[in-house]
């Protein structure tokens, strides 16, 4: 029986560090591919109730508020980054107190403690449903592990004497706390306010590897402790859902000019959304010497008969680079996929988006570029902005893609 606490307790270590360390590559490399998420830090100060669960306490459950309140109270910040839309990392500073009353005993202690925990969230709605960058709340599962210290002082319930320290200089932690290991487990809501500010509340039991918390060795063998929050969070890095999308100034468009015959390509920016329109000109800035005409002789006028107009139909000529370079986003073997729901889950307008054909796969790219680095920029820029964390750059010649790019 001695060796039986510690080998249950190892056995919920090993297993929360393994969700830990293996949960977010899994699932931020199967979400992020089809979501348009950005990972983004987050800043949080929270406030609720501590109370205690063990052997010095007069209900079960419920808190007394008389005869030595049970009531207390804690607070505490915590740094969180989200990873995807299902997993974030997160680690909290928290400062509580607890107390506990048992009236048969004549017995009441007062403790308080700082503790220090990481711990991880699982979006419970993001795994059922699609993400949504506005989705007004989130519903999630908390799994953690830590470390507390705390003093602890038992009293009798009559006289108010103090007939047992724990801590207080007789333990390992810093000012003499007592310091032990403990899990957590539990549940919370978060509430969007905005693209920067949300509400979170919380509530998570910690299962303390000690039975003095609360001075009393006895019952149950682990002390536990619950507290309930309420708490305000911050985001900052990644990229606002809401903000202004900015004009995609990478993107390069090919004019046709005719030179001595034959025709080539010039490389120019411009706003495709826009119609060219000729230079204005101010009529009063022009010089009377400019606009005066000089009086010529009367010229006899001659009967020109009208030729028919003759029409001819014109053909657009659309003049395919012969290299350049493109950014691979989707590819998709047998069957083409929409274009409209690429547009829809990477946030590309539709017209910046190309369909071909390669090896019997439908491959999707964006952009055209003449070298590799301008490419390669907007395969960055697509990867940071839009979520498409295995776009990637490849090369055509006159239309056609290559196997690999050139060397």
């Amino acid at each position: 029986m001695y060796y039986k606490k510690p080998l249950v307790l190892k056995r919920a270590i090993c297993l929360i560090i393994f969700l830990l360390l293996l949960t977010p590559n899994i699932i931020s490399q199967s979400y992020n591919k089809v979501s348009n998420f950005n990972s983004s830090w987050q800043i949080n100060a929270n406030a609720g109730t501590s109370l205690f669960f063990g052997d010095i306490k007069q209900y079960q459950f419920a808190p007394v508020s008389n005869n030595e309140n049970e009531w207390r109270f804690g607070g505490g910040l915590m740094l969180v980054k989200q990873i995807s839309p299902i997993f974030g990392i997160r680690g909290q500073f928290l400062y509580g107190e607890l107390a506990g009353t048992r009236r048969e005993w004549n017995l009441f202690f007062e403790s308080n403690y700082i503790e220090f925990n990481l711990n991880t969230s699982i979006s419970v709605r993001n795994i059922v449903q699609k993400h949504k960058p506005k989705q007004i709340w989130d519903a999630y599962v908390i799994l953690g592990l830590g470390l507390t210290s705390f003093n602890t002082e038992v009293k009798e319930l009559s006289t108010k004497q103090v007939v047992k320290k724990v801590g207080y200089g007789s333990g390992k932690s810093f000012g003499g706390r007592t310091l032990q290991g403990m899990l957590l487990g539990g549940l919370g809501l978060d509430f969007r306010l905005s693209d920067r500010v949300n509400l979170n509340l919380e509530t998570a039991n910690r299962v303390l590897n000690t039975d003095e918390l609360d001075g009393r060795t006895s019952g149950f063998k682990y002390d536990i402790y619950n507290y309930t929050s309420f708490g305000i969070s911050y985001r900052f890095g990644g990229r606002s859902s809401s903000s202004k999308e900015r004009k995609d100034d990478e993107y390069r468009y090919f004019k046709p000019k005719k030179t001595d015959n034959t025709v080539t390509q010039t490389e120019f920016d411009y706003d495709s959304s826009k119609p060219l329109e000729p230079p204005k000109v101010d009529a009063l800035s022009i010089s009377p010497a400019v606009i005066s005409i000089p009086v010529l002789p009367p010229v006899k006028e001659e009967v020109i008969e009208e030729i028919p107009e003759v029409q001819v139909d014109e053909k657009v000529v659309v003049v395919v680079p012969e290299l350049e370079y493109r950014v691979q986003i989707r590819a998709k073997y047998g069957n083409p996929i929409s274009i409209q729901h690429l547009s829809n889950i990477y946030n590309i307008p539709e017209d910046q988006i190309r369909e071909n054909t390669y090896n019997g796969f439908y491959i999707y790219t964006v952009g055209s570029f003449e070298n590799y680095d301008q490419a390669r920029e907007k395969r960055n820029y697509l990867r940071a902005r839009n979520g498409i964390s295995d776009a990637f750059v490849v090369a055509f010649r006159n239309g056609q893609r290559l196997s690999k790019l050139p060397q």
